[in-house]
């Protein structure tokens, strides 16, 4: 499947190549994710073990941020763990754990929240 310079895949000319475009879109995915993983693995190498942190799920990791998160940002805290959460096992911890911080740091984050009222589709 051709892919744009901007890296999208054009939508499917009919519906027989639905499923071409789909697992076109897959592979994509697949390919940005292995690339992101790439780069963050050159900017961090990986460090000697230590002991893990203290086990919690991604339920608890939403009511946690939620709870942190003011009003207007809350209904916004689901969608960005089940981001992080879909796309975890194919990232190193520490990576997941950058991005659950940039989570925080965002819904915490006072210019953020004027801006999302200003604009709520930035996301």
């Amino acid at each position: 499947m051709k892919e744009f310079p901007d890296n999208t895949i054009p939508p499917p000319a009919n519906t027989t190549c639905l499923q071409e475009h789909r697992l076109g879109l897959l592979v994509w995915k697949a390919r940005q994710i292995r690339q992101a993983v790439t780069a963050f693995e050159q900017a961090w190498p990986p460090l000697p073990p230590e002991p893990a942190l203290p086990a919690f799920g991604w339920s608890q990791l939403q009511r946690q941020l939620t709870d942190l998160a003011p009003p207007e940002l809350q209904p916004l805290v689901a969608d960005l763990v089940s981001a992080i959460r879909k796309e975890s096992a194919a990232k190193p911890a520490e990576m997941v754990l950058r991005e659950i911080l940039t989570i925080t740091a965002t819904v915490l984050d006072d210019g953020f929240r004027e801006k999302y009222a200003e604009d709520p589709t930035m996301l």
